[in-house]
């Protein structure tokens, strides 16, 4: 995932570690990552990495890309908070999306709190409290590019998508008293950019993936240049000359074969042109600290459909 990969020498010890592990018992592992992104949890950073204020901004977040699909069947994701306690640093969140398969909308609602990991005077981590519950202050964050955490035979970091986590039941053989365990009871969102026009941040339960928020407000102008920059293209590319021949289930299978290599393309363009059309600080932040965009979550032409009559499932809310 660009600079910020983890070496590979790392993920090879880490694997062989995590087999040695779950030959003798199941338990949640961590790893120390020796070469940490200095781009990333570097305390004089923070002013840029400030969780709660991107929390106090009220605003709604449309979210555009990502560099890893644990979601691929989502689109049209958008998210707001509003301040439920200043003190605590809580807010009520509320984050709605399109299942691309079924065509409705959803909505979940949950708390979350900053939080400042280990060394850092500022928040910089979002801590969303799975299950309907309100996110408790410990454990204490690790940092997003310090560790790898395993938690099961499979030595995956994680198996299911947020919407799953955020409305799984609690565990029965889960002891209540134990404590808090990511994945069931909380995720944390470190903030790598966070700006009024964007809010980057990155999960390093969720496959270590960031995610590029774009400030709803400015969503239409994004979009408009995004068609512009696509169009501009599209005439200056060699126009292909079509030639008829073949006929029969061969060529139908080859023309098939073409169009949807074409239509690959031509979504490939699109989703080149939308990430040059974002705002140019975004995009270097998360360059940086993410390497490139590998999926594109924001698709236009279903976002502005009517797609069925919205349904609406919210999380229990907490006490």
């Amino acid at each position: 995932m660009g600079v910020a990969t983890v070496p590979m020498r790392l993920m090879y010890a880490a694997w062989f570690a995590c087999i040695a592990t779950t030959s003798a018992w199941q338990a949640q592992m961590t790893i120390r990552n020796p070469e940490n992104n200095p781009l990333l949890n570097d305390p004089k950073y923070g002013p840029l990495q400030n969780a709660w204020k991107a929390l106090e901004r009220n605003d709604t977040y449309v979210l555009v890309f990502r560099s890893k699909a644990y979601e691929p069947n989502i689109t049209c994701v958008e998210v707001k908070s509003t301040v439920y306690n200043e003190t605590l640093k809580i807010a009520n969140y509320t984050r709605t999306y399109l299942n691309m398969t079924s065509g409705n909308r959803t909505k979940l609602e949950f708390q979350v709190r900053a939080l400042n990991q280990s060394g850092y005077k500022l928040e910089n981590v979002i801590r969303a409290g799975l299950k309907g519950n309100t996110p408790n202050a410990t454990p204490i964050p690790l940092g997003s590019n310090m560790y790898l955490q395993y938690g099961d035979y499979s030595c995956n970091t994680s198996s299911k998508p947020l919407w799953e986590m955020l409305l799984d039941r609690t565990s029965s053989d889960k002891d209540e008293a134990s404590n808090p365990v990511e994945g069931e009871d909380y995720l944390d969102f470190y903030e790598v950019y966070s700006q009024p026009s964007c809010n980057i941040l990155r999960s390093p339960l969720l496959q270590g993936g960031c995610d590029f928020w774009l400030n709803q407000s400015l969503l239409a102008d994004v979009l408009k240049h995004a068609d512009n920059l696509t169009q501009s293209n599209d005439t200056k590319a060699p126009k292909e000359t079509n030639t008829e021949g073949r006929i029969g289930d061969e060529h139908q299978a080859d023309m098939e074969k073409k169009n949807n290599k074409e239509k690959r393309n031509e979504e490939q363009k699109y989703a080149d042109a939308l990430f040059k059309s974002l705002p140019t600080a975004c995009r270097y932040a998360f360059i940086a600290s993410c390497g490139y965009p590998q999926v594109m979550m924001y698709n236009k032409a279903k976002c502005d459909a009517k797609v069925k009559e919205p349904t609406t499932t919210t999380t229990p809310s907490p006490p």
